[in-house]
């Protein structure tokens, strides 16, 4: 109802969402930056060259850029918040991957899987997070946000 004071109960859960919804953006940014620190060594590990590397590269991308347009339509089918949560768990686990790798190649397709998780948290969460704001009734996205910076720094 337009303009009725929400119960306690909602607000508990509204906060409790809020926060982690915050803690799912910070550790995106974290495990982020945690990679990207460790490039080089994995460039050594690998012995690929700097094109090689670059290619391989490419498979952050090209996963994340394949698995956004279908994490909208699994939000919408199975909810943002069970779509969260995969992503955030295939994510975790693909970061430990490289380190696994000894060529270029292994290394790009590893990486496809890291961009798959990492495009697909990123629709999740960010869905979640424009969920919460209409229930909020006020921005707070840009605290999601800068959460993710500060585990940018952390992870770095």
């Amino acid at each position: 109802m337009p303009g009725a004071r929400r119960s306690v109960s909602t607000d508990r859960d509204l906060t409790r969402l809020r926060a982690a919804i915050t803690a799912f953006f910070f550790l995106d940014g974290f495990v982020f930056a945690g990679w990207v620190a460790r490039i080089p060594a994995i460039k050594d590990q690998t012995g690929a060259s700097e094109g090689a590397l670059g290619l391989a590269l490419l498979g952050v991308s090209a996963g994340g850029t394949a698995t956004m347009m279908a994490t909208g339509r699994l939000c919408r089918r199975y909810g943002n918040h069970p779509t969260t949560v995969a992503a955030g768990v295939l994510l975790a686990g693909s970061v430990a991957l490289p380190p696994l790798t000894h060529s270029a190649l292994a290394l790009g397709l590893v990486l496809l899987v890291f961009g798959t998780g990492f495009g697909a948290l990123n629709v999740a969460m960010n869905s979640a997070a424009v969920d919460l704001i209409a229930a909020l009734r006020r921005p707070v996205m840009p605290g999601f946000h800068a959460a993710f910076s500060l585990g940018g720094m952390a992870g770095a």
